[in-house]
């Protein structure tokens, strides 16, 4: 599959193979280990830089984050591999993400959550686990509260995590009977201030709902 997006810069596309390589005239070169999946398009954007001796710049988008970065063989039918691109970092992330488990005491329902957004950010799975780890550490008394209100309403992604851990941390010295109906049918707390953002992103999610 080959398709041109720009003369100007030679940026081109070509499919990853299910052994993490592409090919690019008469030899393969080596993706970093995981980005072929299954059930995905598998494209990645190639870039030819001749001002730097002929360099083959892979990206995942066209004008996305460089995965690979090779020096162009004048050989045929040669192999061209990065022997950090054998690494099975997923391997890294799994692992991860059973320590980050054992924080909750709902662990069904916490894998459930982590693999949504597993799902949702494939390639930014480690940023997002990292953030929740950082607020498990900060928040320990209620982070299964977090779980299970960010579960509720949907809300899969590690800052949303954490703005609602804020947010119920900073109802702690609310009187008993507001911080008793954030859970029931919350409120608006657009007058509490977060100290990493603004709430209003996420008060009128969790305000005025019945």
């Amino acid at each position: 599959l080959l398709s041109y997006e720009s003369t100007h810069n030679q940026s081109i596309t070509r499919s990853v193979s299910k052994d993490n390589t592409i090919r690019y005239k008469s030899n393969r070169y080596s993706v970093p280990l995981g980005t072929y999946q299954n059930r995905s398009e598998n494209l990645v954007w190639i870039e030819i830089r001749e001002e730097d001796h002929n360099a083959l710049i892979i990206r995942k988008e066209a004008n996305g984050e460089v995965i690979a970065e090779h020096r162009i063989s004048s050989e045929k039918g040669k192999l061209i591999q990065n022997r950090h691109h054998t690494r099975d970092r997923s391997k890294g992330v799994e692992e991860f993400k059973q320590r980050l488990l054992s924080h909750f005491k709902d662990q069904v329902q916490a894998a459930a959550y982590l693999d949504e957004i597993s799902q949702r950010y494939p390639r930014y799975r480690r940023d997002q686990f990292t953030i929740i780890h950082k607020v498990s550490q900060q928040y320990p008394a209620i982070i299964d509260t977090v779980l299970a209100k960010c579960t509720t309403e949907k809300l899969y992604n590690a800052n949303d995590f954490r703005d609602i851990a804020h947010h119920l941390d900073a109802l702690r010295d609310e009187p008993i009977e507001e911080a008793q109906s954030f859970y029931t049918s919350p409120p608006n707390h657009s007058h509490l201030k977060a100290s990493t953002r603004s709430l209003n992103a996420y008060t009128s999610i969790l305000g005025g709902r019945t």
